[in-house]
């Protein structure tokens, strides 16, 4: 089962027809990456660019709100001046040439208000312009006033150390990291993590990497300068140099997260995703209650497509922060999708009581009901859903069960309604709609419904694609060649056009050279589509050529449990001999799906006939 945003209609042997609406599981890959890349795990762990902050002064309004935190370096005593012309002009033309992109005009006047007033604001406003400018001479001035006028500002001496090593003074860079190291320790901050977020964004890699090499060597004992060199060059991507780092600050320290987590983004960086997973499978079993490493392996596990284990890993860290709404959705997501609905349906009940959440777990426990058979219940649940992007995709999956439970007028009602409401999804509601119609109302009234449809979308490739794999199915097949003909005159690369034209005409045993070129193609699009590999089995099969046609066969069912291509491939294995073969696959299949109409009409086509 694949639980989706809106079902698609019924299968076909030729594709699907077009809905909207993601799978469950691309759904959930999505949903729980977020924070997987290693750009955004080094951001997470501080290795982040220096950020722009209005004024100099929110760090001294910090200390002041936290007398007892006792900074590095002594603050210089401030210094009253009045306001006089000079100044208040300086400040003035600063203010209005940044404003105006008029930089160095700026520059020169923030400069001239920072001597005048002793002003770091206005020393900072004087460096961050420089470095725009990249005036490094000018900066280097504008900066060391800065750090004289706010020594104890992180910011201050983050770019004072990068304009020192911009003007090829890196001594002078260094002792600016280590006092950058001394402020952050003050506040209880990673100084080293601070640092190499800083020169992890140079132009001068090498330079960088020397001057945090350096750095480290000063601190040989501090194993958190180790880390911070490895953060760096896992930045540069020299992920070879960043394992043995880390490797050795595990080593060294094996219970700090951190590294181990950073180590296994690393080898995903190396494709060995593998050690990767088995990386975090053993710190986990190390250090059980860790919720940073039960989470990045969990995410890891999804990001594999191993959504059994992952599901294993989220139930652990459900029990180890239960009120923790994200580890709660990624556990429900998995659950779901995995078919626990006993497992999943409490989890969403828990999330409807988020407001943030409410739209969204009452979708996704509307589809567990559904699949339970309390459509009611399901209704309900799909129109409490308002006032998100779900809103159409419940609308859809309740006028789904509207039209299968006898409703068909009160179905079509609901999604003309969302439909007026939400101009944006027109055309995919009118697919619903179509789809509703077809299977469960009058071949006349789905007929006029797409045309209706295609006078208001009439290049929408999905109505065109849809409406050909309906006709064909009442026999009108230059009707459907019609379609896709005009869906390949505008798109020759449209697989499931190609797919679907090939299909049919082997299916009719008809024009075989022309339909193994079709979907021939639409191999070559799409290699591992098990529909398309079906349809090549099948055309081989009416050429023939039935030990071929087997193996595409076999191939499809390996990746898709389909009943049409089970019937597929029985036929043909029962067509080469292997009558034993055959209804093993046949029986197997209907294990799967014990009412297919396709098995049992198959079956009963060729047992009655050997008997």
């Amino acid at each position: 089962m694949q639980v989706k945003r809106a079902v698609s209609g019924a299968q076909c042997h030729r594709g699907r027809f077009r809905a909207p609406g993601d799978p469950l599981t691309l759904i959930i890959v999505k949903k729980l990456l977020i924070g997987l890349g290693l750009v955004s795990l080094l951001v997470v762990q501080g290795c982040q660019t220096i950020k722009q902050k209005p004024e100099t002064a929110a760090l001294q309004e910090e200390s002041v709100a936290e007398p007892q935190l006792v900074l590095p370096f002594p603050e210089p005593a401030p210094v009253k001046r009045e306001l006089d012309e000079d100044l208040v002009y300086s400040y003035l033309v600063g203010e209005i040439a940044a404003h105006r992109g008029e930089l160095r005009l700026a520059q020169t006047h923030y400069q001239h208000a920072a001597i005048l007033a002793h002003d770091a604001y206005a020393a900072e406003r004087a460096t961050r312009i420089a470095l725009h400018l990249k005036d490094y001479q000018g900066g280097l001035a504008a900066a060391r006033r800065w750090v004289e006028l706010a020594p104890n500002d992180m910011t201050a001496r983050q770019l004072a150390a990068v304009l020192l090593l911009r003007n090829q003074q890196p001594d002078a860079a260094l002792d600016e990291l280590d006092a950058l190291i001394k402020i952050a320790e003050a506040r209880g901050l990673d100084g080293y993590l601070y640092a190499a977020g800083t020169l992890s964004v140079e132009s001068d890699k090498a330079g960088a990497e020397l001057l945090m090499q350096r750095l480290h060597e000063r601190h040989p004992d501090d194993v958190r300068s180790l880390y911070a060199l490895a953060v760096m060059q896992a930045a540069h991507r020299k992920f070879g140099d960043a394992e043995n780092r880390l490797r050795a600050v595990i080593e060294l320290k094996p219970d700090w997260e951190q590294p181990r987590v950073l180590l296994s983004r690393v080898l995903v960086a190396q494709n060995r995703r593998d050690e990767a997973l088995a990386a975090l499978d053993e710190s986990v079993r190390r250090y059980p209650d860790s919720e940073l490493l039960r989470t990045t392996y969990a995410r890891m596990l999804v990001d594999a497509s191993e959504y059994a284990k992952a599901l294993e890993q989220f139930r652990a860290l459900h029990r180890l922060a239960a009120e923790d709404d994200e580890i709660t959705f990624g556990y429900a997501m998995l659950a779901t999708q995995q078919e626990h609905w006993d497992e999943a349906r409490p989890l969403w009940q828990q999330l409807r009581g988020n407001p943030e959440r409410r739209d969204e777990a009452g979708y996704y426990l509307a589809q567990i009901e559904e699949e339970n058979g309390n459509d009611d219940l399901a209704i309900g649940l799909f129109r409490s859903v308002s006032g998100s992007e779900l809103k159409v995709d419940a609308a859809i999956r309740m006028a789904q069960i509207l039209a299968r439970t006898g409703r068909l007028a009160e179905a079509r009602e609901a999604l003309q309604q969302t439909r007026i409401a939400n101009p944006g999804r027109a055309a995919d509601l009118y697919i619903a709609e179509t789809q509703a119609v077809q299977k469960y109302g009058a071949r006349t009234d789905a007929l006029a419904l797409y045309e209706t449809a295609l006078k208001a979308f009439p290049d929408n490739q999905d109505l065109i694609y849809n409406r050909a794999l309906y006709v064909v199915e009442l026999g009108e097949f230059d009707w459907m060649e019609r379609d896709l003909r005009r869906l390949l005159d505008e798109d020759p690369d449209h697989a499931d056009a190609l797919n679907a034209l090939g299909f049919t005409l082997a299916d009719r045993n008809e024009r075989l050279e022309e339909a193994y070129g079709y979907v021939s193609r639409a191999l070559e699009l799409r290699p591992d589509s098990p529909a398309i590999l079906d349809s090549m089995g099948w055309v081989l099969y009416r050429k023939g050529e039935l030990s071929e046609a087997a193996g595409y066969l076999r191939r499809a069912l390996d990746m898709s449990q389909d009943d049409e291509i089970a019937a597929h491939l029985g036929e043909v294995l029962w067509a080469s001999g292997e009558r034993a073969e055959a209804q093993t696959v046949w029986r197997d299949a209907l294990k799967h799906k014990p009412d297919s109409d396709k098995i049992r009409a198959v079956m009963q086509r060729f047992q009655a006939g050997a008997q």
